[in-house]
């Protein structure tokens, strides 16, 4: 269904009404939940605790693979009767960890029989917890949601059918020497190059990841244990660790390279349209979005447009790993 907000087309399909409701509900319940976190921290009391009992579980975590999870039991009294409870902090989201390490190291605080602060809601003193804070997945929820909205909402305005029947002109002499080097190097040699990277770091890390999987795999079966081990680039495990690191940052360099290639062959064949242009999809996220997403019937300039779309949304997803793992 096709509708005006304005004068601004909007196509209103199944999946537009589906996407829309799952991101108002990932919003709506992770704003609910950290309102509900907020106000119990804020009118909390404290009381003492005893530690009754502390472990670390590993959990399945779909495609990321292994988290692990802390649970820790404790008893408190309030005004006259005794609760039991297993809350870090208040609200319905769990926090999970990336290694037993982080996970034990959450749980330093808690030894089985130590006495400790809790913090309880007067109206839920059931549900006492032991640090005063909220958690991020209520915000992470939201964040989800967001993103859902917005990608929906960008698709579903604007124009239907951008990236295609594209009228272009021919290739003149001026045209062929526009951006002939990225960088001193010749256009072609950096598009050649940056392929071949990145096809060098997709064989790479994977097999480097495997690597660390059967180590760890015979180490474990060999000791008959799951204790962390003290990883160093020298061994076998930090050595493939280290190389899949270096693959991650070859990968995001080599569709670096190949998105600003690939941007310059859009700006090529974009001058080859007559005037008047339309909007540059690039300036406009209605168009850019709806070309992304699918639009199988894309001419030239589309396929163009696409394809350095996706380029940069990588790289932007890479570097979002990097810093992942450097900072956070």
């Amino acid at each position: 269904m096709n509708i005006s907000v304005r004068g601004t087309p909007v196509a209103v399909t199944a999946g537009t009404v589906i996407f829309t409701v799952i991101g108002l509900a990932l919003v709506g319940y992770g704003g609910y939940d950290y309102v509900q976190q907020t106000q119990t921290v804020d009118d909390s009391v404290e009381v003492e605790a005893t530690i009754v009992e502390t472990s670390v579980t590993e959990v399945e975590s779909g495609r990321s693979g292994i988290k692990y999870d802390t649970h820790t039991e404790f008893t408190y009294r309030y005004q006259g009767t005794e609760y039991r409870s297993d809350q870090i902090v208040p609200g319905s989201f769990d926090e999970t960890y990336d290694t037993r390490r982080e996970a034990e190291s959450a749980l330093e605080p808690y030894e089985d029989g130590d006495t400790v602060t809790a913090y309880v809601d007067p109206d839920a003193p059931g549900e006492g917890f032991l640090e005063q804070r909220t958690s991020q997945g209520p915000l992470q929820f939201m964040a989800i949601g967001g993103l859902l909205l917005l990608v929906t909402t960008l698709d579903a305005v604007g124009t239907r059918k951008p990236g295609q029947g594209t009228d272009l002109q021919p290739v003149d002499r001026h045209e062929q020497q526009r951006y002939s080097t990225l960088f001193g190097v010749d256009r072609e040699t950096v598009n050649r190059v940056s392929k071949q990277l990145m096809a060098g770091a997709v064989a790479v890390l994977p097999l480097s990841l495997g690597g660390v999987v059967l180590v760890l795999l015979g180490t474990e079966s060999g000791s008959g244990t799951g204790s962390d081990l003290q990883v160093t680039l020298l061994d076998p495990v930090g050595f493939l660790l280290g190389t899949a690191f270096f693959a991650v940052l070859v990968l995001l360099v080599s569709v670096l390279l190949y998105g600003v290639w690939s941007f310059t062959e859009y700006r090529r064949l974009r001058d080859r349209i007559p005037e008047p242009r339309p909007p540059s999809p690039f300036k406009h996220p209605t168009r850019l979005v709806t070309i992304l997403l699918g639009n199988h019937d894309l001419d030239t300039y589309g396929k163009r447009v696409q394809r350095t779309g996706f380029a940069f949304v990588v790289a932007l997803f890479f570097t979002v790993v990097i810093l992942q793992l450097l900072v956070f």
